[in-house]
């Protein structure tokens, strides 16, 4: 990809993880002390970690000097799908409140996992593949994170307000 290429692109991957930022950022100021608040803190600093990631390499695209991948390491995610799972399961007082914000989260992570998995297929060179498909991953592991989570949520709720399927 062109050097103006990838500059925009890192520029609305920049983007991206600001609007993922704001959202976890709102949401943890509307939910109460608990395991559930903690994973969004969580998102929340992993946001703010691509950020700075993508506007370092952003600045040296536009430096036309080569993207840097050794701090991708650094940065690799530790949280597993049950982390947030095991909050959900946890937590007695959950309502419609939660399950919103993580079907919203799962909605922002899925779309940045779509945009980056596109950028890595039109990329040209490989520490740029190589990029666009660790952001990637990492967003998967966000996306994965929430779906869990949101599936035991909604069973939850289904229960409480006796959905059953007979």
């Amino acid at each position: 990809m062109s050097n103006e290429g990838m500059i925009t692109l890192l520029k609305d991957a920049f983007q991206l993880e600001v609007e993922g930022w704001l959202f976890y950022r709102d949401v943890i100021g509307t939910l109460s002390e608990g395991p559930v608040r903690d994973v969004f803190v969580y998102l929340m600093d992993q946001e703010a970690k691509h950020q700075e990631f993508i506007k370092q390499e952003l600045d040296r695209v536009e430096a036309d000097t080569p993207i840097e991948l050794s701090g991708l390491s650094a940065l690799k995610e530790t949280a597993h799908e049950e982390v947030l799972a095991d909050a959900v399961r946890s937590s007695k007082d959950l309502s419609q409140h939660e399950a919103s914000a993580i079907h919203t989260g799962m909605l922002l992570e899925r779309n940045s996992w779509e945009f980056y998995h596109r950028a890595a297929e039109r990329a040209t060179q490989p520490d740029e593949t190589s990029l666009y498909t660790q952001l990637e991953e990492w967003e998967k592991v966000h996306l994965h994170v929430l779906e869990k989570a949101y599936d035991l949520l909604k069973e939850r709720i289904w229960a409480e307000n006796r959905f059953a399927p007979f």
